[in-house]
């Protein structure tokens, strides 16, 4: 099985960017989650010139790496429903401790989102 890397990371750099603001802005305090509004704008001012300058024109240069190109393999699902089990266990055990920041749940999602994607696969190897 051949690691997707490079479509996982063009695929989540937006949220990668938002967790890196979230941390700038916050830090890891466990009462974050009211002040999540500025790094959202900054997200979305990102995600525009983001998808203006460079995915637009790398999309045309390499249509194989477009999303709906891509499936996700059994082992992604897998992977992901075991994180997003234990970020739950988390979430729920540690409620108030510095593990359940909103910093801390932000990477957790990027890092599933990141696994998911790097273990798809292409829509044409499927197909064969």
């Amino acid at each position: 099985m051949k690691i997707e890397w490079r479509y996982s990371l063009v695929n989540n750099l937006p949220l990668i960017a938002l967790w890196l603001t979230f941390l700038a802005f916050n830090g890891l305090s466990p009462r974050g989650w009211d002040r999540v509004s500025v790094p959202l704008v900054v997200l979305g001012g990102f995600w525009l010139v983001y998808y203006l300058l460079f995915e637009r024109s790398y999309f045309k240069r390499h249509p194989e790496q477009r999303p709906g190109n891509h499936v996700i393999s059994g082992l992604g699902w897998i992977m992901t429903f075991l994180i997003v089990m234990i970020a739950v266990i988390v979430l729920l055990k540690f409620n108030n401790s510095m593990i359940a920041s909103p910093a801390i749940l932000l990477g957790g999602f990027a890092l599933i989102s990141l696994i998911r994607d790097s273990l798809s696969v292409k829509k044409l190897s499927v197909e064969k």
